[in-house]
């Protein structure tokens, strides 16, 4: 079974222009999608589809089987959802809200506990767990968001700038927290993020979505690879022969596409054979940064 399938999904608020436009893909369980595009694209209102807060205006998904429209409430059992802007109560302690939470859930008392002291110890929350959230920094309110969304260890996690407004050691925490679910629990991970840098790192799929519609949607080789992108060898030297079909990048760095990280010592070879010289070479692909924009712009990576 996916973990989520997704069939020619739509909405619209006017039934005229739609704000999501006949989107399809799947994700399998485990892994860990970056869900990219500019603001405006249909993220956010993608998530709260498959979240359930919205009824789509035509096509249909579902989560480990559940219809999004159907069985809302047994989707709501399974997700776990942080938005950018998640908030909770703010006159109770951190610990508090998560035996709040952990009780809509129907958590039994003991797992419940030993639930909660995990989340603020992975999160570096445990030593503020007696103070009020009105008093934690901005960072200490995004984990405890996080922890509530976590609170009943969803099947399948929505998340919404994960790391943003968090300090380098914090986001740490949150990231090695994420893989864990993914990999050891079988978390399904759906994220939404601008940070680039942070998906390429951490995401296993990605999704391309733009004005509603989705550009790209698979691992960063299928995605790379639709784009005809391949790797290249750098080779920073000197007298490197054209003859080995090497471009020239500038007065002492060249280029050469290759299929295969197996080729380099083969081709390394030849530059010394031939008189050349190495001062460094490395092998280069392109970044997700460079794919998500030939995706949106719709051109070729140079």
């Amino acid at each position: 079974m996916k973990a989520i399938i997704v069939e020619n999904l739509s909405k619209s608020y006017d039934g005229i222009n739609k704000v999501v436009d006949n989107i399809s893909f799947s994700i399998e369980k485990g892994a860990i999608i970056g869900f990219l595009g500019p603001n405006g694209s249909g993220k956010t209102t993608t998530v709260r589809m498959l979240n359930g807060v919205l009824t789509p205006t035509a096509g249909k998904a579902e989560i480990l089987g559940k219809d999004i429209v159907n069985h809302t409430i047994d989707i709501h059992k399974i997700c776990g959802v942080m938005t950018e802007t998640a908030a909770c109560y703010e006159n109770i302690t951190g610990k508090e809200n998560l035996f709040f939470f952990g009780k809509l859930h129907e958590i039994n008392p003991t797992e419940l506990k030993e639930r909660i002291d995990y989340l603020l110890k992975s999160l570096q929350l445990y030593d503020h767990k007696d103070k009020k959230v009105k008093e934690y920094s901005t960072g200490m309110k995004k984990r405890i968001s996080l922890a509530i969304a976590l609170i009943h260890n969803p099947k399948v996690l929505f998340l919404d700038e994960p790391t943003s407004g968090l300090d380098p050691e914090s986001g740490k925490n949150v990231t090695e927290l994420i893989r864990n679910m993914a990999y050891e629990n079988g978390t399904t991970v759906f994220m939404c993020t601008h940070q680039l840098k942070y998906a390429e790192d951490i995401c296993t799929e990605y999704g391309f979505i733009n004005k509603g519609k989705i550009l790209g949607f698979g691992s960063f080789q299928e995605l790379a690879e639709s784009k005809n992108s391949k790797k290249h060898l750098v080779v920073r030297g000197k007298h490197i022969s054209e003859s080995l079909g090497f471009s020239k990048l500038n007065e002492d760095s060249y280029r050469k596409e290759i299929n295969s990280e197996e080729e380099i010592s083969e081709i390394l070879y030849n530059i010394l054979t031939q008189g050349g010289q190495i001062f460094e070479a490395k092998s280069k692909r392109c970044s997700l940064e460079e794919l998500y924009f030939s995706y949106v712009r719709g051109d070729k990576i140079e």
